[in-house]
């Protein structure tokens, strides 16, 4: 990290507060990458990318979400629907004065990268979506009927429609709950159990990619926000299903490149290989070029494999460099 100074701000945005964290130059020739992080993370996901990037003439903006960090968290879960989520990136560009840029998103935060595309893709030049796969609107099945269906009242996403959920965090020590989330290769019903991970009993060996330092950071912060503003982000899947109603086998129309670890839950949930690999992906995604699957990665691709994403995210958008967007190919829905 000594490669890299990091500066951070507050900006007002959307009628927020957000934090903010920047790296690379200012000026308004640089292009401009925009990180999106996901649950339960921060802008801090991106320390490796920002710092490979930066030192390419890249300007990097990652912000702490809504709900996280050191941005403001309002307590009702009606306030994190997708279009306040996207209201806010894009007020952010504004303050910023970032007419259009690059976006990179992982697990939420390429949930929320994948609807400001829907909505505003005039305001990105190109995409690179990590873990989660864009996920049509199904019309006949609301998010958590199909959860339920699937793996039953005791998932997590289920669990976290609880009120006060959130508060079973607090009976973690929080260092130990980090390393637990950010390492333990979980399968189906078993991923973000926080009954099973408060019986976890066995030493946490830290892997090459993950510091105490690391994890020092999020707990810190974590001990100060608590954990409900990333809950109420579950909260609102019925309600951006309601709402995201007109964008019915709407397609995301931007250049795109899809990165996944072969060891991601996110890849093994019934049916998104076949989605992603048999056409899908490609029907709803118009522009994408490029699908690429990690062997041996995890969910927290960015961070297991820093360098070599900083990398496909370089070798993608270095294309655009010249100036000149590719032509819109413009489907019929």
């Amino acid at each position: 990290m000594a490669a890299m100074t990091v500066r951070h701000r507050q900006l007002e945005a959307n009628g927020i507060s957000m934090h903010v964290a920047e790296a690379g130059p200012v000026d308004a020739s640089a292009p401009a990458v925009l990180f999106v992080h996901g649950f339960p993370e921060l802008w801090y996901s991106w320390r490796h990318q920002m710092d490979y990037l930066a030192a390419r003439g890249y300007r990097c903006v990652a912000p702490d979400l809504r709900g996280y960090g050191g941005t403001t968290a309002p307590p009702e879960p009606s306030s994190y629907t997708a279009f306040h989520i996207v209201g806010d990136l894009v007020a952010l560009l504004d303050a910023l004065h970032l007419p259009q840029v690059f976006v990179v998103g992982h697990d939420w935060g390429a949930i929320v990268s994948w609807n400001l595309c829907l909505l505003r893709p005039d305001r990105v030049r190109a995409l690179v979506n990590l873990s989660v796969a864009f996920m049509p609107r199904n019309p006949g099945v609301k998010p958590l009927e199909y959860f339920r269906a699937a793996y039953g009242d005791d998932y997590y996403v289920c669990r976290f429609q609880e009120p006060g959920l959130e508060a079973e965090f607090a009976a973690f020590d929080l260092k130990s709950f980090f390393k637990l989330a950010l390492t333990l290769r979980a399968t189906g019903s078993s991923v973000m159990d926080l009954r099973k991970m408060q019986t976890y009993a066995k030493q946490i060996e830290l892997p090459s990619w993950l510091s105490e330092e690391d994890v020092n950071y999020l707990a810190s912060v974590y001990s100060k926000t608590g954990f409900a503003g990333g809950v109420n982000y579950y909260r609102c899947l019925d309600l951006n299903w309601e709402l995201m109603a007109p964008w019915t086998r709407a397609k995301v129309q931007v250049p795109t490149k899809f990165i996944v670890g072969d060891g991601d839950l996110a890849y093994h949930h019934p049916g998104v290989k076949s989605y992603i690999h048999k056409g899908g992906l490609k029907r709803d995604v118009p522009m994408l070029e490029e699908v690429v699957v990690i062997k041996g990665a995890g969910h927290f691709i960015q961070q297991e494999r820093a360098q070599e994403i900083s990398e496909h995210i370089h070798d993608y958008i270095k294309k655009f460099e010249a100036g000149v967007l590719p032509p819109l190919r413009v489907s019929k829905l």
